[in-house]
């Protein structure tokens, strides 16, 4: 019996003709396309970086082992990892000029000032896992990262040897 690629579990039998079945339900199979629909939509300075599976929040290799944020040979390109079943999603490894400011409970308004108030230039921003935060990536030079209070806002600054898990989910700015 074969296991789905989404979720673990086991694939239940084909009943009759047809195409072999790869997931145990539809839900799962659903997600799976909308993982992939989403992961197209990165920008092109995005879609050229270091991108690895994720297992929770922790990076992962295609091959569903652990990844590095500082070993370049554990990371794939987006293409690949679109098609893994590794893990239960992807993130991406900040460095070489790609930084990320992680927004924790803040609302759309919020993170669009706060985004106005950035002096480096945004490249994609999107709704975090918890759906309630926000992921501003950034074009940023390699420096320490930080946490800390701005405006009210719980803000996390990384721009080197870190990942971030993505959703894709875009806002619009």
């Amino acid at each position: 019996m074969s296991t789905c690629p989404e979720c673990e579990s086991p694939v239940p039998p084909q009943a009759g003709a047809g195409r072999p079945r790869v997931y145990c339900s539809r839900r799962c199979g659903t997600r799976a396309r909308v993982a992939r629909h989403r992961a197209g939509k990165f920008p092109a300075e995005m879609q050229g970086r270091r991108w690895v599976r994720a297992a929770g929040k922790r990076p992962v290799t295609i091959a569903g082992e652990p990844a590095s944020t500082t070993d370049p040979s554990t990371w794939s390109s987006l293409d690949e990892v679109k098609v893994s079943p590794a893990g239960d999603g992807m993130g991406v490894m900040l460095g070489g000029g790609l930084g990320c400011y992680d927004l924790d409970g803040v609302s759309d308004e919020h993170a669009r000032e706060f985004a106005a108030s950035l002096s480096e230039r945004v490249i994609f921003v999107e709704r975090s896992m918890s759906g309630s935060g926000v992921h501003l990536f950034v074009e940023a030079p390699e420096a320490r990262g930080w946490k800390r209070t701005v405006g009210g806002i719980s803000v996390e600054r990384y721009t080197r040897a870190r990942f971030i898990r993505t959703t894709g989910k875009r806002l619009s700015m």
